[in-house]
């Protein structure tokens, strides 16, 4: 019995230690279903008026989700989650994360750290020995969870099913030595490499597989709708993947080439080897596909499930020191949300920022949103998911169609409105708080109404900056 399959006969995930209720139904327009509390009332009108603008007919498939202090403030979606079927979208559809799964792989491997099974900062090489070879010796996990490790892409010709098999791309890595491209050092995404690193660090050190690891250490115990691959049963719930030309277009070599635009060349190497978005885009649909365990690009979630995931992220982020956590410690996230890798990617453009731990910083670089100390992890297309530490509360958007320029800015913005009203809401509280206090002096006084009065411009900054790449 494989390991994806063992998940059939796992016994019933532990209930939730957080309560989980949802706000009462409010009338549904313009196609959008689902409930948003009312201070998310102008999230959900975001949310209608960004799946009418995203696209042509078609393409506007998306849900979202927010979970602040454990509750689901906020449950939306709209569209057909499969084409082919017509099957509609709903708030259980399971949606594929592609190369947004990178953060969700690294939640499992700072688990880890956290159990003491690893450190990041120890060469790759101390849990898997044949893994030195080529001048890979001192790679540290940091660095590959980090995308520092000067690994980006495969020198060997891989197919489609190749990238399927991660104990075979582990015995493929093990061969390679770190690129020589003096731009390799600075690309910051990856859709396969780091992936396959970590999944083979994970089984090593613990024995399970990647797919069962986050099975039975965190989305069992947890509750969560989050999957690294998918069994039969699955299958009715998982949406099927599309994209058009323009989103394939801004991807180096698409399609081959020769040059630095083909396999030869760097690009070809991390992005066309082969390409994370085929011309096909019913590879990713097929059966086979789903039941792979592609640790970089093959994770599928509900919006729910992502967004409950981010907010006991963001609970356990803000704990006092020594508390019990319900998935990571205090220590553990201090240390991976803190700034370590931050540039400009040379073959995608835009810039990015992950802390020590490959958490993506998105209050980092040039894209703040009312510097929250956000963390998460942006995927392709508008794919997004975030958690707001400050404020409790953890975030997902999901969708079935992907695109590229406007159409997946449109959609993204919607997350900036989210962070908007949660750290609005801290800033309420903390002015409350001020005005509430015997002690308070005109200078505290001054700096909480300056605190209000910022948040007006918060979103004028965060739309005349630079957008991070969508991967």
């Amino acid at each position: 019995m494989t390991a994806s399959l063992v998940r059939q006969i796992l016994p019933q995930p532990l209930p939730l230690p957080l309560p989980l209720t949802r706000p009462r139904p409010r009338p549904t327009t313009a196609g959008v279903h689902g409930t948003a509390a009312p201070e998310f009332a102008s999230v959900r009108r975001s949310f209608e008026r960004a799946c009418r603008d995203a696209g042509p007919p078609g393409s506007q498939v998306a849900a979202l989700a927010v979970v602040r202090d454990g509750e689901t403030v906020v449950d939306l979606w709209q569209g057909t989650a499969d084409p082919v079927t017509g099957t509609p979208w709903t708030g259980d559809t399971l949606a594929p994360v592609l190369t947004g799964s990178h953060g969700i792989l690294a939640t499992a491997v700072l688990l880890l750290a956290d159990m003491g099974a690893l450190t990041l900062d120890r060469p790759v090489a101390d849990h898997w020995p044949e893994f030195a070879a080529g001048g890979k010796g001192e790679v540290t996990l940091r660095d590959v969870l980090t995308f520092t490790a000067r690994l980006p892409g495969m020198a060997a010709d891989l197919d489609q099913r190749d990238v399927e098999n991660p104990q075979l791309m582990a015995a493929l890595l093990e061969q390679h030595g770190p690129e020589e491209d003096p731009r390799a050092g600075g690309v910051l995404h990856g859709p396969w490499t780091a992936g396959w690193i970590a999944a083979e660090v994970i089984r090593r050190v613990d024995g399970r597989a990647l797919d069962l690891f986050f099975l039975e250490e965190i989305a069992g115990p947890l509750g969560l709708d989050i999957h690294f691959g998918l069994v039969p049963d699955q299958l009715p719930y998982a949406a099927r993947i599309s994209y058009d030309a323009d989103f394939r277009a801004r991807f180096p070599a698409p399609d081959g080439g020769t040059g630095d635009s083909g396999a030869a060349g760097l690009s070809g190497r991390v992005w066309n080897n082969p390409s994370p978005f085929p011309a096909d885009a019913g590879v990713g649909s097929e059966s086979r596909r789903r039941y792979a365990v592609i640790p970089s690009l093959g994770a599928y979630a509900s919006a729910r499930g992502l967004a409950r995931l981010q907010g006991i992220l963001a609970a356990d982020a803000v704990r006092a020191p020594g508390e019990e956590p319900l998935l990571l410690s205090r220590r553990t996230l201090d240390r991976a949300r803190n700034l370590w890798a931050e540039g400009l990617d040379p073959l995608l453009g835009g810039v990015s920022a992950y802390g020590e731990g490959g958490l993506q910083l998105l209050d980092e670089g040039l894209r703040p949103v009312g510097r929250s100390g956000s963390f998460g992890h942006r995927g392709p297309g508008g794919t997004a998911y975030r958690a707001w530490p400050g404020a409790g509360t953890g975030a997902a958007l999901v969708r079935g169609r992907l695109t590229a320029g406007p159409g997946a800015q449109i959609l993204e913005q919607v997350l900036d409105q989210v962070g908007g009203v949660v750290t609005d809401a801290v800033a309420d509280a903390v002015t409350d708080a001020v005005a509430k206090s015997p002690r308070t002096t005109s200078r505290s006084a001054s700096s909480a109404r300056s605190v209000r009065s910022n948040r007006s411009n918060r979103s004028a900054r965060s739309n005349q900056s630079h957008l991070a790449p969508k991967i």
